[in-house]
């Protein structure tokens, strides 16, 4: 492909779909047959991507020991204030701790609300309680709370992607201090659970804030860089990486449509999640409701600009550790199988 042609790479975690028993198969009546033909007639190539931001961190080479240890905090902070944070920096989220038996399950935002307001009275909490330690907790949005360290703190944390709506026992900071990151954290636990914020909460029957999760830990990256010439995506790893790159980004368009509009040479990386939550949370009818409004506004479009060769390359990224890609030419294979898109985009081929 020539390196002016129209290119579009489309990131769209959760499309695996929830694991749900029944498998989600069941309910695809009718079939996606946009997305369908797409995957039936493609190259699949492994990644190594597993996730959402792995996958993202791949695209714009930024190197890292483990999924573990990307330096997600530093990014969003970026998009979310437009400050470049110096030193190192670590996301913690604010969540609701769930007792489930013997164990404490976690739920992010994805299934609460939380204000401004109600997320200033807990940073300054916490900033009041840990004032000793001169640590400094900020949250520049309700959602993602940042805590700034004077160095890296010497334990690995777990994203909290890989930890929702699971327990989280295994998923702790493992390290030489992590027994002292435990104690903090049952201390959190402690001085929320008693805070006023929580008994309003509780009292009109919302889940408390009863807790935090770190993770994202590093320091900002010098440099990234991708092939992508622009970005849209409303996903605030991405936007931070999108400006530490230097390169422009729009908000998600609202179709397939708009989207073509917008894709001139180049490649142009698309960053769509709204299927990643209800993914995690195993929100099966909530995942086919979106899914078929993706088919109907999304890949059927991107499907007709194929064929008629007004998009050169479609490259699919679901998070699962490989690439889809499509063009022209193969579209035209009539000879190859049409296959259900769940039997080629499949959990199990993650690669490792």
């Amino acid at each position: 492909m020539s390196a002016r042609g129209r290119h579009i790479t489309l990131v769209v975690p959760g499309l695996c779909g929830p694991v749900s028993d029944p498998a989600v198969s069941a309910c695809l009546e009718p079939r996606p047959v946009a997305l369908d033909r797409l995957l039936s007639r493609c190259t699949v190539q492994s990644t190594g991507g597993c996730d959402l931001d792995t996958t993202l961190a791949g695209h714009f080479k930024l190197q890292n020991d483990s999924p573990h240890s990307l330096p997600v905090a530093s990014l969003t902070y970026l998009s979310d204030t437009g400050v470049a944070s110096a030193g190192y920096l670590m996301r913690a989220d604010p969540v609701h701790l769930r007792a489930d038996q013997s164990s404490l399950r976690l739920f992010d935002s994805h299934s609460f609300s939380l204000t401004q307001e109600e997320a200033d009275e807990l940073v300054a909490a916490f900033n009041g309680f840990y004032a000793e330690r001169g640590w400094c907790l900020e949250a520049p949005r309700p959602q993602r709370w940042y805590l700034s360290l004077p160095a890296a703190p010497g334990v690995t944390t777990r994203a909290i992607g890989d930890v929702i709506g699971q327990s989280i026992d295994a998923c702790l900071p493992q390290g030489e201090v992590a027994a002292d990151w435990h104690a903090l954290l049952n201390e959190i636990q402690m001085l929320f659970h008693a805070h006023p914020v929580n008994a309003a909460r509780e009292q009109r029957g919302e889940p408390v804030i009863n807790s935090v999760w770190f993770w994202g830990g590093g320091e900002l990256p010098a440099t990234v860089q991708t092939t992508a010439v622009r970005v849209a995506t409303d996903y605030p790893f991405a936007m931070g990486l999108a400006q530490q790159a230097g390169i422009p980004r729009v908000d998600v368009p609202a179709d397939g449509d708009e989207l073509l509009a917008i894709a001139g040479d180049g490649e142009l990386l698309v960053v769509n999640d709204v299927l990643d939550g209800l993914a995690q949370y195993s929100d099966v009818e909530n995942w086919v409701d979106t899914l078929r409004q993706l088919e109907q506004h999304w890949f059927a479009p991107l499907l007709a600009a194929v064929k008629r060769g007004d998009l050169d390359l479609l490259d699919i990224y679901p998070g699962n550790g490989h690439r889809y890609r499509t063009n022209r030419k193969q579209q035209r294979g009539f000879w190859k199988r049409s296959r259900f898109f769940e039997d080629v985009c499949r959990h199990d081929q993650i690669y490792y």
